[in-house]
């Protein structure tokens, strides 16, 4: 064999050795290389960068805020009150007094202390009043008012003309360091009448006679 032909076939068997060798390469990519083909090997590919936010410097910063949610809801309005009409209390100048229906027996005294409404609107009257024996000069007598419970305090509304009354009770019977051999007690001329949550007296004629235990008199709250 000539020298030649042993270098040609030489050439010819480097080359299939070449060319089994890039088949073996694509082969375990999974790509097969076409007969009669040079397959060379592939180039590595770059991946794309993602792009770059754009930020714009002339919006304004986004706050933070209360996170809402479709559920969230605003609180249902408050039922409207209803309307009443306002009543003031009866004062001292609203009223007049008067010392009614007096009953002796036993030596016990009873009277209906009542007070009329004499103003032109309503007023409200509720619990006890204060009270003060005095005499023709306007001098106060020994005096003792005590509450007692039944009827005890009701809201009472008094139109124009109307009245309500505390039932007082007192005694004509000596006590002991009293006189006895006459009155008492000097017997008082007027009752100052104090109204319920007023401090102004309305002056009421008394005519009682003497109130015997120093002055005590039990008095109801007032009732109609």
């Amino acid at each position: 064999m000539t020298a030649h032909r042993l270098r040609t076939i030489g050439v010819r068997t480097l080359q299939a050795s070449g060319a089994l060798l890039v088949a073996g390469l694509m082969a375990g990519c999974g790509q097969a290389a076409p007969a009669g083909q040079a397959i060379s090997a592939p180039l590595p590919q770059s991946q794309p960068e993602p792009p770059s936010a754009v930020v714009d410097q002339n919006l304004p910063a986004e706050q933070p805020g209360t996170p809402t949610t479709e559920n969230s809801a605003a609180p249902p309005p408050e039922a409207p009150k209803p309307k009443t009409d306002e009543v003031t209390r009866c004062h001292t100048s609203m009223l007049t007094g008067s010392l009614q229906n007096p009953d002796a027996g036993a030596g016990q005294r009873y009277a209906e202390l009542t007070l009329t409404n004499s103003s032109g609107e309503t007023c409200t009257l509720y619990g006890y009043g204060g009270m003060q024996l005095v005499d023709a000069s306007g001098r106060p007598l020994p005096t003792d008012a005590k509450r007692t419970p039944n009827p005890g305090p009701s809201m009472i509304t008094l139109s124009p003309g109307e009245s309500a009354s505390a039932t007082l009770h007192w005694t004509a019977v000596p006590h002991e360091g009293e006189p006895t051999d006459g009155p008492c007690a000097p017997t008082a001329a007027s009752l100052q009448v104090i109204p319920p949550d007023e401090t102004d007296p309305l002056p009421v004629t008394w005519n009682g006679g003497p109130v015997c235990g120093f002055g005590k008199i039990d008095g109801t709250a007032y009732h109609q």
